[in-house]
């Protein structure tokens, strides 16, 4: 199966600006429309301010009645201001990993997360992604008082640690698992089939053997990447910025490694100019690849599946 997830949020976060704006959701519906014909069942892991946005929540009511999909949670610390107290998170607030706040913080903004979704949606989010790629030794037992089934915030081969600042400090993924877990085993508890099912963003190495190099082996591989043209090292399922053969080779090798789910990642935002896709042409090119991308998985002969789809499968199968 494969799963295209998108981090439903508002407008192009990047740029820090001091107020939120919800304008992309004009153009969700339709983008919606392109990739569910395209072959995608979508999961939308969404915030409570885009669930408290008026234009933001009828956009995502009308992709829900036109094409099937998932609402999921999805949530950022910095973003709002929380009806509870929090760590001093400083002016301007620092984009804190939600895991780094401890277990109560990350627990509470999890639950307003989930009952401002089902206010608006009228159902219970069972798929998360932690925000920043946030996920804690602690954060298993957060998702499972909030409800949660699915989780999809592990990137194998990434390592989101920052040294500089402890709060801002992210996981590091570089040895997990492609292949679905539960999100206790990430940091070595064993919670057997009662855990949280972790379904991993789709990645790859190129060869499958520069996973296990060092740093300086790394840095030697992308010079000779750079002076022969060919494209080694790690690669993923992440549209923004991985062209559509790479995706493609990545889904061949989590097809021969017997992945059962490829689990594909965008923000919501980048269907317009962000700082990421700077230009309307860059807009463009992007939901080309996405199109691209998931009408690949098809041709593999992959079947699209939301987040909790998928996870019913692969607790069926054991």
């Amino acid at each position: 199966m494969f799963c295209f997830t998108l981090d439903t949020e508002p407008d192009n976060l990047w740029a820090n600006r001091p107020s939120l704006s919800f304008e992309h959701f004009q153009r969700l519906p339709g983008f919606h429309e392109r990739i569910c014909r395209a072959g995608a069942r979508p999961t939308y892991l969404t915030t409570s301010e885009v669930a408290e946005s008026e234009q933001a929540r009828k956009a995502l009511e009308d992709c829900r009645d036109s094409y099937p999909c998932e609402i999921g949670a999805h949530y950022h610390t910095w973003t709002r201001d929380w009806p509870f107290p929090v760590p001093d998170l400083r002016t301007p607030r620092i984009h804190a990993m939600a895991h780094q706040l401890g277990q109560q913080v990350e627990e509470a903004m999890l639950s307003y997360t989930c009952e401002a979704l089902h206010k608006a949606f009228r159902s219970e989010p069972r798929s998360y992604r932690g925000g920043r790629w946030s996920l804690g030794p602690e954060s298993e037992r957060s998702l499972r008082n909030c409800g949660i089934e699915v989780d999809s915030t592990v990137t194998p081969g990434i390592d989101w640690r920052d040294p500089s600042e402890t709060l801002v400090s992210g996981p590091d993924y570089r040895n997990a698992h492609r292949h679905p877990h539960s999100v206790g085993s990430v940091f070595g508890e064993s919670n057997g089939s009662g855990g949280v099912l972790e379904l991993p963003v789709g990645a790859a190495w190129f060869p499958t053997v520069a996973r296990h190099y060092g740093p300086f082996a790394m840095r030697q591989l992308s010079r000779v990447c750079k002076i022969t043209g060919i494209r080694l090292g790690h690669r993923w399922l992440r549209p923004t910025g991985v062209s559509t053969p790479d995706m493609v080779a990545t889904m061949k090798s989590l097809r021969a490694d017997n992945v059962p789910v490829w689990v594909f990642m965008i923000h919501s935002s980048e269907i317009s100019p962000c700082k990421p896709l700077p230009a309307q042409a860059d807009v463009d090119a992007f939901i080309q690849r996405c199109e691209e991308g998931v009408a690949a998985a098809v041709e593999l002969g992959a079947k699209p599946a939301t987040l909790s789809e998928a996870a019913a499968a692969v607790r069926s199968r054991g």
